[in-house]
């Protein structure tokens, strides 16, 4: 549940009220851009939140807990402050939002309603439509590496160390221990675990040929 200041709350009680939407979005160059449906220009916080700016939320998913929040916006970035070169430059890549709910007659009446990034910017119909990614977002993501038998660098970039011009065109390499080993001449640089063992090393009952003294299987 969220938690609004007592008078804001007392507001947001009332059957009737006076609220708005007001989206702030900071850019990774440190520009603030504010935009309200109200029909009026609000000053919250310091901020300026331009009136009719013509976006229209399609959803905004606001689930408890650490659910992935993401949402699409439509029409966020029509306004006339946002161009489609500013856009394309990658001004506008995970830049910051903040969606916050407020009572346009009393603007130090606001609360946080939900908080994120641009993720995927795209055209439909002539309009650029975002898509708001969540702060559990960052639980989805992969870090760190992947342990497998495969290297999982990639030829010629600067983990394998290899030149490409040293090679035939179109040369590829299968990842594989034996072919860093052989083809390439490049073990120093594999990037992956050959001597991992699978599954049915890992699940499988000790046999009485086996070694039991904690030493290398492959020594």
């Amino acid at each position: 549940m969220r938690e609004f200041s007592p008078e804001f709350q007392v507001h947001i009680d009332r059957e009737t009220t006076t609220l708005c939407w007001a989206w702030k979005l900071t850019r990774q160059d440190g520009a603030v851009l504010g935009f309200t449906d109200h029909d009026r220009d609000i000053d919250v916080d310091g901020t300026t939140y331009q009136a009719a700016s013509g976006f229209s939320p399609s959803d905004i998913d606001a689930r408890l807990g650490f659910a992935l929040d993401n949402s699409s916006v439509q029409g966020l970035l029509s306004s006339d402050v946002i161009t489609g070169a500013d856009i394309r430059a990658g001004l506008y890549d995970s830049a910051r939002v903040e969606i916050n709910r407020v009572n346009w007659a009393q603007p130090s009446e606001y609360g946080l309603i939900w908080s994120g990034k641009l993720g995927d910017i795209n055209i439909r119909d002539g309009q650029y439509e975002a898509e708001l990614v969540g702060r559990a977002a960052v639980l989805e993501r992969t870090t760190g590496r992947v342990f497998a038998k495969s290297c999982d660098a990639s030829f010629a970039d600067i983990r394998c160390g290899l030149d490409a011009s040293n090679h035939p065109p179109g040369t590829t390499c299968p990842r594989t221990y034996e072919a860093c080993q052989n083809q390439f001449q490049n073990i120093v640089n594999f990037r992956g675990f050959p001597y991992l063992i699978g599954e049915d090393a890992a699940f499988s009952a000790l046999r009485e040929a086996d070694k039991k003294d904690g030493s290398s299987r492959y020594s």
